[in-house]
């Protein structure tokens, strides 16, 4: 197969890796787990450990969230655009692996197809059909160069299982983007070698049985959804067996199995195909093996110098990948805030805001590749950006300004507001009001799909003495349709004012004082420092039902009384409810039980 400066041939040369969070669940499949509920995520009854040993270099970037999921979505599909052959000829519609470096020139079919899934499920959640032109030009060329014809020596099957495996997964979500199934055949070919080629994990050297098993699980799970989707037993089978293979492999040892590295995967990828195989055909056995083992597996591996395959972004996806499909099948929320926890992170390196990041945390931000963009926005942003309203402004951050900064007296403040639109409509005429110790003002903007701006109300502010100084910018929008990110407020302190509690967490929440409660109970917080606090209570579904704070509030302690009135006076049967603060840039909550 002849391909521009493609530099990959064999296993010392090729494989643009692999990986895959579904998006759509096919029918049959088990749906994923919802969304942590604001109590789960604030109770810090989850950890996020590292791999411990002394080979790894941590490359941690500076964090550039929070993050607003569906302009990062928008923005890496466009950076694909930017890296797909246009030019007539026998490269027409691939995808060019890297901006620049090594693998500038490599144009192979898996980065083709993985670009094909981005594009469609794009055009599935934003209803735009802005890239429907790139996807018909990427099938001329996956129709070109087959995925099962890819490059490899015979018998050397693991590139070519890899690809199939992708094709299953274009296909599935191009047709639930279009309606158009004439792609079928191809996904059925995959498919078809996918069953008769089941890659050996007991045969070769080391690194080969582990690039084996990570190209099989990912084949396995891939195998299994799309026999889902097609109600094929046959192929359910030979994706259980395969699944099977794979878990005898992690079995051999667990504490070490899944914490492997290898070229552009890890062991997360054969824990996801286990995860969406083996134990979607056997539940309860699933959640046994999760239950014991699962904590193994790594969250981040820092980069280390393996020549030639250095490729932590790679690595870190594929264990992102695997955090979330064990959240999937538990519903424990550590998975959840470790696969979001790693997504942020990679998404960090895209220092130049380009839309792509890096296989390799030590390469220059020059050099991003097209595939590891491609496996973090299927990955992570798709999981993270869920299904977005068709309305929804809000205020992101504070531009240079975090909650709890601490300034020399003297020192200039920046004051800059992020406003972003988090919905699917584009809008017009949005407010954002700045109500601050510096001044208030009212912006009046058009906030288009996708947006993300910077108002700037000083450039920079000298604060006329020592003390705190509150922040708070929010967005109005009629039909906004998710409150919860529509108002950001923060605290800074300059010099080193007199009041301030030594020692201690910035903001503390206490248990109500009666729980279950009939007629009232109350909730003592203390906070370190004034500043903007809301207390809300929310039903089970996430309604906010009653506000009990929402204003600047003194250093020190505080108590709420509750009568289980909602905001408009009227009485809340009984149930289960959730209650939250959010304050000094942390939120902590609980559950509440009303009896009547």
């Amino acid at each position: 197969m002849l391909q521009t400066l493609s530099l990959r041939r064999g296993l010392a040369a090729g494989l643009a890796c692999l990986f895959l969070l579904v998006a759509a669940v096919p029918a049959g499949a088990t749906a994923p787990a919802p969304v942590p509920s604001p109590d789960e995520l604030a109770s810090g009854a989850y950890d996020v450990w590292f791999e411990g040993g002394s080979r790894g270099s941590r490359v941690v970037p500076d964090p550039l969230g929070p993050f607003n999921y569906v302009r990062e979505f928008d923005q890496m599909v466009g950076f694909f655009a930017e890296w797909q052959v246009t030019e007539p000829g026998a490269n027409y519609g691939g995808m060019i692996e890297a901006e620049d470096g090594p693998l500038g020139g490599v144009i192979q079919t898996d980065n083709t197809l993985e670009a094909i899934w981005c594009w469609s499920r794009y055009r599935e959640f934003s209803g735009r059909d802005t890239y429907d032109a790139n996807v018909a030009a990427a099938w001329v060329y996956c129709l070109n160069y087959p995925a099962w014809e890819e490059e490899g020596a015979p018998g050397d099957d693991y590139y070519r299982v890899h690809n199939s495996a992708w094709g299953l997964t274009a296909v599935l979500q191009y047709e639930a983007a279009t309606g158009d199934s004439s792609f079928a055949w191809y996904a059925d070919q995959c498919a078809a070698y996918i069953s008769t080629h089941s890659l050996n994990l007991t045969v070769g050297t080391s690194y080969q049985k582990r690039l084996n098993a990570f190209c099989k699980g990912w084949a396995a799970g891939n195998l299994y959804l799309y026999g889902l989707a097609r109600s094929d037993p046959t192929l359910l089978t030979a994706a259980d067996r395969q699944g099977d293979d794979v878990l005898a492999w992690l079995n051999t040892y667990p504490i070490i199995y899944l914490t492997y590295e290898y070229w552009a995967m890890s062991s997360g990828t054969a824990l996801w195909g286990v995860c969406n195989s083996s134990f979607l055909a056997d539940p309860a056995a699933g959640l046994a093996w999760l239950a014991t083992n699962a904590g193994y597996m790594d969250v981040w591996q820092d980069w280390f110098d393996a020549p030639g395959y250095d490729w932590d972004s790679a690595w870190n996806v594929a264990y992102l990948n695997a955090h979330f499909a064990v959240w999937d099948a538990t519903g424990d929320a550590a998975y959840w805030q470790n696969g979001k926890y790693v997504t942020d992170n990679l998404l960090s390196l895209d220092t130049d805001d380009d839309g792509g990041i890096v296989a390799d945390s030590t390469d220059p931000v020059t050099e991003d590749m097209s595939w590891v963009s491609c496996y973090l926005v299927k990955f992570g942003v798709d999981r993270l950006m869920g299904d977005p309203p068709d309305h929804d402004a809000g205020v992101l951050r504070f531009a240079g300004l975090e909650d709890g900064q601490t300034f020399d007296p003297g020192e200039p403040v920046p004051i800059r507001v992020l406003a972003t639109n988090f919905g699917l409509s584009d809008e017009t005429a949005v407010e954002v009001l700045l109500s601050s110790d510096a001044g208030d003002t009212v912006w009046t903007i058009d906030m288009p799909f996708a947006t993300l701006d910077t108002l700037t109300y000083r450039a920079t502010w000298i604060p006329p003495a020592e003390g705190f100084y509150s922040f708070t910018a929010r967005t109005e929008l009629p039909d906004d349709e998710e409150a919860a990110n529509d108002e950001v407020a923060i605290t800074i302190q300059v010099g080193e004012p007199s009041g301030i509690p030594s020692g201690g967490a910035m903001v503390a929440l206490g248990r109500p004082t009666s729980n279950p409660f009939v007629d009232e109970t109350t909730f003592r917080f203390s906070l370190a420092h004034p500043g903007r606090a809301r207390f809300a209570v929310y039903d089970v579904a996430g309604r906010r039902v009653a506000t009990l704070a929402d204003d600047h509030l003194p250093l020190g302690e505080h108590a709420l009384t509750w009568d289980g009135r909602d905001d408009a006076g009227r009485s809340l049967p009984s149930g289960v409810y959730l209650y939250r603060l959010d304050a000094g840039g942390r939120s902590l909550g609980g559950k509440l039980v009303r009896l009547r």
